[in-house]
């Protein structure tokens, strides 16, 4: 959101700044869109994004401490990106660009980290298991393999800085600058890539069974995307959603049930996400969940529009932690100094326009409630189920 205290500037560099004159730390963040990957590659660079924080050439762990007053740093790979997260006092600016540059261009990953960051890939809990069903293959990963698809993954090109709190303006546009002038990367290899197709868990990873209901893909910078967005409020978000009253409140099948807009490498996937306790008649359920979620959608009011836009405000502009857009692994993103840096930089790099969650309620505000029918109706229709039963 644009304020007086809270900025942003767009530069050609790859660079944004939210400029935030009351924060008390700097946020830097280094969005990697990610290139067309094979299932083994993708499992590889989860292995080298847990390594990453480990160490580089120019600063051994102890001293990212010290750059960063004790906050560890962190790498995460999402479906479309993989993110890096430094967070500095705000007298360490250039200190905390220096060490995000060594950590996307010189991350030491010797065999001995590797070997070290591949057993400490934790087991996805069955909420993160559900929200991204990828299962990867085992793989051994040499410190040379690791090398070749680190230089082919993170290169100049595919990479956002955006940089969040107390600083000058364009202080670290300039500073960033300077630094990936003098980064002059080998061409992209034209070699041999993996190709090894990825495959879905067929059982989710705890004793809880998750229906999904995916809808069609929606590309990236979609113009309806803000309509489909309220589309998701309406149909899953709150207690007066759609799929709380039938699938909690009518038939006590679900604890937990939200809608979800989902990244995807080229855009975006809507979904209903339903956490339920095992049974022999899933499939039986699936049907009556979709077709009674048809039923209601027929049946909303200006009351139901009124009560989703409610949702949109108080999760855009109050911090209401129920929002569809799970940009940020099993969590959808908050308000933090952090939260609010990202999404200066992901929104663009995702959608081509600046984050505004102003402008996007005021284009929610414009949907109709017929438009809005369609678009749940649309949703619907389109879904595919996906159930991962419990073990």
């Amino acid at each position: 959101m644009i304020s007086l205290l809270a900025f942003v500037v767009f530069a050609p560099a790859h660079v944004i700044e939210l400029i935030e004159p009351k924060a008390t730390e700097i946020s830097i963040q280094a969005l990697i869109k990610l290139p067309d990957l094979g299932a083994k590659d993708l499992a590889k660079l989860g292995i080298i994004a847990q390594t990453i924080p480990k160490q580089t050439q120019a600063y051994p762990r102890r001293e990212m401490l010290t750059v960063t007053a004790g906050v560890p740093v962190r790498c995460t790979i999402d479906p479309d990106i993989v993110r890096i997260v430094v967070s500095v006092p705000p007298d360490k600016l250039k200190s905390g660009l220096s060490l995000m540059e060594s950590l996307i261009q010189d991350a030491t990953l010797t065999q001995e980290n590797l070997d070290a960051a591949a057993l400490e890939l934790a087991v996805p809990d069955y909420w993160s298991a559900a929200l991204n069903p990828i299962a990867l293959p085992s793989v051994k990963l040499t410190s040379d393999e690791a090398q070749v698809l680190y230089k082919r993954v993170f290169r100049p090109e595919r990479i956002q800085l955006v940089v969040g709190g107390s600083f000058a303006k364009t202080e670290a546009i300039s500073a960033w600058s300077v630094r990936m002038d003098h980064w002059t990367p080998a061409p992209e290899s034209r070699g041999y890539f993996d190709i090894t197709p990825t495959q879905e868990r067929t059982h989710n990873t705890s004793s809880v069974t998750t229906i999904d209901l995916v809808g069609a893909p929606i590309p990236s910078s979609d113009a309806s995307l803000s309509a489909r967005l309220l589309a998701l409020f309406a149909l899953g978000t709150g207690k007066g959603a759609s799929l709380f009253r039938i699938v909690r409140e009518k038939y006590a099948w679900s604890y937990r049930q939200e809608a979800i807009l989902s990244p995807t490498r080229d855009g975006w996937v809507p979904r209903l996400l339903i956490a339920s306790i095992p049974t022999d008649v899933t499939a039986d359920r699936v049907k009556t969940i979709k077709n009674d979620l048809m039923d209601d959608v027929k049946s909303w009011t200006e009351a139901s529009r009124a009560r989703a836009l409610g949702m949109a405000e108080a999760v855009f502009k109050h911090d209401v932690p129920f929002s569809p857009l799970y940009v940020l692994g099993a969590s959808p993103v908050g308000n933090s100094l952090e939260a609010r840096t990202f999404m200066a930089g992901y929104w663009p790099l995702k959608t081509g326009t600046p984050w505004d969650p102003d402008a996007l309620l005021a284009a929610m505000k414009k949907t109709s409630l017929d438009d809005l029918k369609d678009q749940a109706s649309a949703i619907l229709t389109s879904a595919i189920p996906r159930v991962l039963p419990g073990n």
